[in-house]
């Protein structure tokens, strides 16, 4: 059992020591309301809900400093996981999973993406992940619903918050690419064992180490040539609320600008190259009663986003920052002409982020809705009316001026005597104008109609409810076969007794336009059942118990996100030319494509779940556990093995796909308070266990290659048992079939015994990429105005692959070489062969070694510090304005991990991975 297992164990078992002590005035970040929303503006009581419903408060974003509101969510909230992203902060958005599977994210009722929305703006974020709710969204409700809340006005006077963040951005775990001297070395090592001659002579690797010719035998730092150290970002956000019993407003102003860490052209003052991400977003919400039965809702938010870079792209530049060596050429050489080669061309990492023209995107984004509710309590008592619609149209285009650069290869070399000699060739032209364009970039339009009855009354002992909702969905892009199209009619009723017992049933009726004509709708019923055991007549002496509730669900739900257009139609496209007519001409034509899907439905869930809450000593302790299992069919696979190659034609795929997930979500928190001392402690995990059924795999030859039984994301590749010591080792071994083999190549466990040594040698090694256990804790701590915390998260029984960071392929296909490489690994030679962790260098693109094996897999668990806050807050009363907050923060401040060169969530080449600290104020007036 590695560290981070201990450390989970620890955290869970101490957490569960229940203290005594006063009553607690602390609110935690996951303490929800005493009404809970479930999506299409219907409520629900959290004391007596089936529905199962985790989450957070406001508090959990006004704390993050992220313009990612996915990342506030970190480690929070049991079942949910979250992806930290890669790139910049124009790039860098995290994924979010349920149970390892992406959910769908509602902002106020309405499908919209979780960037649209920013931290000052929300009031709640709930998980529903129980069969009840997701057949509430039917065809699109399987992998579990983000629900967000916005803030609403309220009718106490105009009251404003400021807020403002200032960030300072560090490179974490960057990589630390060879010199030159050290390059030139490993080349000449390489290219020995692949038996091809030396690239540099003595005297050139003098040249290398002395630096006695700095243009012509250079040595460059290309990562620190084009990256400062730091980067900035300043966020400044503004709330307004206030109105009347009749009125009621509350408007968000957010301003950001990001700064990273690439540097800009300083020269050629005709385009600037300064890498910035600014954004400002507005938000409205308004509420006004109409009459005394009518209410009127609306929302609109305004967002202008601004990108600015290299025209090159600020990713695409990374591939030339870590593949080009630092004795390729000189930045520049003396006469001020970038450099460049034969190889590498103009490739130039300096010449390609400030003098290659740059890039200005501009996306507008306008997102309105409005709500329209009437109380029918005059035809008789709880009944009323809604109707709801949005409407969002998110655009974008950008402006690019280009520009070409000459560039120089010296084509230098050192004789034997120690003469230089040079023979430079320039290439290319500088440009005199500059080339401009301004392409159309994409178009979005989102609407959602909905319509709503809903009943709702009390008899006695006797609660029921329910709801009779149409709901409408439609997105349209740019681009053929770009749109998506939902309905659905659902009806939704719940009955109550006593405060005791629960009952919630469901019934979807929901389609897909990616469905065939004729077929495009399913059903989908889901019941819920809640005991709450603590209003029972015998649980009145159980002073302790606060709440205590047993809940489970049973339903059907459906995910038609893997679908797209026509897939139950049958392809054609170009084919190969045919000979015929006049003279037997040369005729292009068209061909079949893929076989239809046959049968072509949506994905379906088949979901139980089965938990209870507790709370205990006033509401201190607050505990939830809850089983699930479910079981995916109708997975859209492969459909390779489903045809005979006799035919000549193929099925794309098919709707064979089974799987099953299994596991636990389990959440704890205390929190309490003692004289001017006030602390929260909490703590979630979530157990996954998954499993393939069928995935309309072939026949195999033997067992061991069947996938089923297996975990989703499970990893395979050859057994690799050392690496061949000579040439008499390869020719008493099993015939290596990828490549031909050299000493120093891996050597493989020949698995079935045929002497051979190929895919049918592929076993399941190590886990999966699907983590087994994830979790994260927090804890807060306050003394009068002082107050401290810290968020943790991590996860376990994830696995990783070398091989997706390029380090890890040094000098193939005239690539680069790293320290963090030599560093970390051994490369096989003779003289180190019982040392060596990794096979011997090379220049060509070796099959046998660069391929999945158990020599490239590592355990990607980690246990990262998340969030770091420190706060003083002066009252009213000391600053005579208003109630001010000073803060300072990290974020992303250490991980624990087995992956010690680079971020284990960032293996990729990619922008760096970073650590931010942070200042700020908050103005409460």
């Amino acid at each position: 059992m590695n560290k981070i297992n201990y450390i989970l164990i620890a955290l869970l078992l101490g957490g569960s020591v229940s203290l005594y002590a006063q009553t607690s005035k602390t609110v935690s970040e996951t303490k929800l309301a005493d009404t809970l929303s479930i999506g299409y503006q219907m409520n629900v009581s959290s004391q007596t809900s089936s529905y199962s419903i985790n989450g957070v408060n406001a508090s959990a974003f006004e704390k993050s400093p992220h313009i990612d509101i996915s990342k506030a969510l970190y480690g929070k909230v049991a079942g949910l996981n979250v992806y930290q992203g890669t790139g910049s902060s124009a790039d860098n958005v995290s994924n979010l999973s349920i149970h390892g599977n992406a959910p769908l994210v509602l902002i106020d009722g309405f499908p919209r993406d979780i960037n649209d929305i920013t931290s000052m703006e929300i009031e709640s974020c709930y998980v529903l992940k129980d069969a009840a709710a997701a057949a509430l969204y039917g065809i699109r409700g399987a992998n579990g619903v983000i629900l967000i809340t916005t803030k609403r006005g309220i009718s106490k006077g105009l009251k404003v918050n400021v807020d403002y963040h200032f960030g300072v951005n560090t490179q974490f775990r960057s990589p630390e690419f060879a010199d030159a001297y050290t390059y030139a070395n490993s080349l000449n090592a390489a290219l020995s064992g692949d038996g091809l001659a030396a690239r540099y002579n003595a005297e050139e690797l003098e040249a290398f180490r002395t630096g006695t010719y700095p243009y012509d035998y250079p040595n460059v730092d290309w990562w620190n040539e084009t990256l400062n150290n730091t980067g900035f970002t300043n966020n400044l956000k503004m709330s307004f609320s206030g109105g009347s019993d009749k009125f009621r407003f509350y408007t968000v102003v957010d301003y950001y600008r990001d700064r990273s860490m690439l540097k800009k052209n300083t020269e050629d003052t005709r385009f600037d190259t300064t890498p910035t991400d600014t954004r400002l977003t507005v938000r409205t919400n308004l509420d006004v009663e109409v009459t005394e039965s009518t209410l009127l809702k609306a929302g609109i938010v305004g967002k202008l986003q601004e990108l600015r870079g290299s025209r090159y792209g600020r990713n695409a530049i990374f591939n030339k920052i870590y593949g080009t060596p630092a004795a390729a050429f000189p930045s520049r050489y003396e006469n001020g002409i970038y450099g460049g080669s034969s190889v590498y061309g103009t490739g130039n990492p300096v010449a390609l982020l400030k003098d290659y023209g740059h890039i200005r995107n501009v996306y507008g984004t306008l997102l309105a809705d409005l709500s329209l509710r009437q109380d029918l309590s005059m035809v008789t008592k709880g009944l009323g009316a809604e109707a709801s619609i949005s409407f969002d149209n998110i655009g974008g285009m950008n402006e690019t001026t280009s520009k070409e650069y000459r560039y120089m290869n010296s084509n230098a070399s050192i004789t034997d005597d120690g003469t230089l000699v040079t023979t430079p060739v320039i290439y290319g032209t500088d440009s005199e104008t500059l080339g401009h364009n301004q392409p159309f970039e994409r178009l979005m339009l989102r609407s959602d109609f909905q319509a709503k009855v809903d009943y709702n009354r009390t008899f006695g002992l006797h609660q029921v409810g329910g709801a009779l909702i149409y709901d409408m969905q439609s997105v349209s892009q740019n681009g053929r076969n770009n749109s998506r199209k939902n309905q659905s009619v659902l009806v939704n009723a719940t009955y109550t007794y006593d405060n005791r017992y629960s009952l919630n049933a469901v019934f979807n009726r929901s389609g897909s336009a990616y469905l065939p004509d004729g077929d495009k709708y399913s059903n989908y019923p889901a019941v819920s059942a809640a005991w709450i055991v603590s209003n029972e007549a015998f649980m009145e002496k159980v002073t302790p118990v606060n709440l205590f509730k047993i809940r489970a669900s049973y339903g059907l739900s459906g995910w038609d996100g893997s679908l797209s257009h026509d897939l139950w139609r049958q392809s054609y496209g170009s084919g190969s030319s045919y000979n015929f007519g006049i003279n037997a001409g040369e005729q292009s034509g068209s061909s079949e494509g893929n076989l239809p899907v046959i049968g072509l439905v949506a994905e379906k869930s088949q979901k139980a779940t089965f938990g209870f809450d507790l709370a205990a000593f006033d509401n201190r302790l607050n505990t939830t556990v809850e089983g699930f299992y479910e079981k995916r069919s109708d997975v859209l696979v492969s459909g390779v093995n489903s045809t005979s190659g006799i035919i000549g034609i193929t099925v794309g795929q098919v709707n064979e796909g089974v799987y099953k997930y299994r596991g636990l979500d389990v959440s704890l928190s205390w929190n309490d308070q003692i004289g001017d001392f006030r602390y929260g402690l909490g703590a979630n995990m979530s157990y996954l266990n998954s499993e393939i059924v069928n995935e309309n795999q072939a026949y195999q030859e033997y067992d061991y290659l069947y996938t089923k039984g297996n975990r989703v994301g499970q990893k395979y590749g050859l057994e690799a048992i050392g690496f061949f010591n000579s040439q008499q080792e390869i020719n008493n071994s099993p015939q290596q079939t990828f490549s031909t083999v050299a000493p120093g190549d891996v050597k493989y466990k020949d698995q079935n015994g045929d002497n051979r040594i190929d895919e049918k040698d592929v076993v399941r090694m190590f886990g999966s990429s699907l983590p087994r256990f994830y979790f994260g804790f927090n804890l807060n701590f306050a003394y009068k105005r002082f107050e401290l915390s810290a968020d943790f998260q991590g996860m376990t029984g994830v696995t990783v692959s070398l091989l997706n960071s390029p380090l890890y392929k040094p000098l193939v296909n005239n690539g680069n070489i790293s320290h963090t490489f030599l560093n970390e690994e051994t490369s096989w030679t003779p003289e180190n062969r019982a040392n060596a962790t990794m096979p011997r260098l090379t220049t060509q693109e070796n099959l046998n070694n660069y391929r999945a094996s158990s020599l490239w897999y590592r355990d990607g668990s980690f246990l990262k510090l998340r969030n770091l806050s420190v706060a003083y807050t002066f009252p009213k009363s000391q600053t005579r304005f208003a109630d001010l907050k000073v803060f300072v923060q990290g974020t992303n401040l250490f991980s624990s991990d087995n992956i010690h060169f680079a971020d284990p969530e960032q293996l990729g080449l990619a922008y760096p991975s970073t650590r931010s600290y942070w200042a700020g104020i908050k103005l409460n007036f």
